[in-house]
């Protein structure tokens, strides 16, 4: 496409990261299915989705630094979008676009994780402002983000799934506290967020007052459909302030992405690519076990892709999300658990030991440790296999007992 080599044309490796992702939402190449003025062009979904397309093999062959990834722009951005006013497009959007922003989702507690309409977080009315209290667990990238999306329960007295309201929440305010979690790969990706008495203004709430479950189930939709996508293949540079890479020169950061020599998504630890040099590397590729296991890996790869191209399919016509999202996002969990096992199968006694010594310079090892958390994210795979049995298979809803009392008179533990 000419608006692509356009793009390219004002890459410049003294450009600051912050004037590089400016110009790309200038031109609307950012994000081209969200409003004009915000990153995008206003564009159809099937117009959207080959300008990405283009744009992100563009990039990715000339090794640049593709539009903002993360939490925001995967999801945050889509919902606005589709359930905020064109004020909040406006207000909201631009920053997601060019970077100065990134989002987290304030949307599990401790009480209520795949049950999720459980949440206890309260808010209440106050004016022109909400004022939130209760804990959320679980946050990736809280201590890095400048927003939240987050859900909180508005009215009591309805039933669960009707009670809960959504916003947008500056989350560099008193009465935030955010503690990592220390997880097992050495890593502190996720957080507890704790919420007393903080403040949200009422224009930063997203769609109706009580209507949150709604805009929370398509954020979510958005999430499964993102995590189990294929990467760009242009080079991934985390956006917001708080990481002190907008004002760095897009020169250096790419520079700092090839020393570091680190795999892109389509070329992740556990993907086919990576094993099959890797089981070279090691001498065991003619091990016809190893052979098998890679070959089912192979063929994995091929249907997970099949699976997103329906889904691509179903937003070019103008669908939200819907149960395609699930069964890309569980497929791609299955996939993560195969690449694991075989993964340490390959590296062998050494799979045991991290470091840069290590095999594969401890990638393997670390995003063996990592999987797990995968099959939780963006819902369990329980909840997932329910989505797909009662949407898909048409199986009976599991047994409810509390769809239609007041949230105030449901037990809880």
């Amino acid at each position: 496409m000419d608006d692509v080599s356009q793009a390219i044309a004002e890459w410049s490796p003294d450009l600051t990261l912050r004037r590089w992702w400016q110009l790309l939402a200038d031109d609307g190449l950012s994000f081209p299915a969200w409003p004009v003025g915000t990153g995008g062009r206003g564009a159809s979904r099937s117009d959207a989705a080959e300008a990405t397309k283009s744009l992100g093999r563009a990039l990715g062959t000339a090794q640049l630094i593709g539009p903002p990834p993360g939490l925001g722009t995967l999801m945050g951005g889509p919902v606005v979008v589709q359930f905020g006013t064109a004020e909040q497009h406006q207000r909201l959007l631009p920053p997601l676009a060019n970077g100065t922003e990134g989002w987290c989702q304030l949307f599990s507690e401790p009480g209520a994780g795949s049950d999720l309409a459980g949440i206890t977080t309260n808010a209440v009315h106050d004016g022109d402002e909400w004022i939130i209290s209760g804990q959320k667990v679980w946050t990736s990238g809280a201590v890095d983000s400048r927003r939240g999306m987050l859900i909180a329960r508005t009215d009591w007295d309805q039933p669960k799934h009707r009670g809960i309201t959504y916003f947008i929440i500056d989350l560099q305010q008193p009465g935030v506290e955010i503690r990592p979690i220390r997880q097992m790969n050495h890593l502190s990706h996720f957080s507890e967020v704790f919420l007393n008495e903080a403040r949200v203004h009422d224009r930063d709430r997203i769609s109706d007052v009580n209507n949150g479950w709604a805009v929370a189930v398509a954020t979510l939709g958005y999430e499964r459909s993102g995590l189990s996508a294929h990467g760009s293949g242009a080079i991934r540079v985390h956006p917001g302030e708080k990481l002190g890479n907008l004002d760095r020169t897009v020169g250096e950061l790419v520079a700092d992405h090839l020393a570091a020599d680190e795999p892109e998504d389509e070329s992740a630890p556990g993907a086919f690519s990576v094993l099959s040099q890797l089981a070279r590397d090691r001498g065991c590729n003619d091990n016809p076990i190893i052979r098998n296991e890679l070959t089912e890996l192979y063929v994995h790869e091929r249907i997970s892709g099949m699976t997103q191209q329906r889904a691509s399919a179903a937003r070019r016509a103008g669908h939200a999300p819907g149960p395609e999202s699930s069964t890309a996002k569980l497929w791609w969990t299955e996939g993560l658990r195969l690449s694991r096992d075989l993964a340490l199968q390959i590296a062998g006694p050494w799979g045991a030991i991290l470091g840069e010594e290590s095999v594969s310079k401890g990638r393997v090892q670390t995003f063996a440790l990592s999987v797990p958390a995968a099959s939780i994210a963006g819902g369990s795979d329980e909840v997932q296999r329910n989505i797909i049995g009662e949407r898909v298979l048409g199986l009976p809803k599991d047994i409810v007992v509390d769809a239609d009392i007041a949230f105030r008179d449901v037990r809880r533990s």
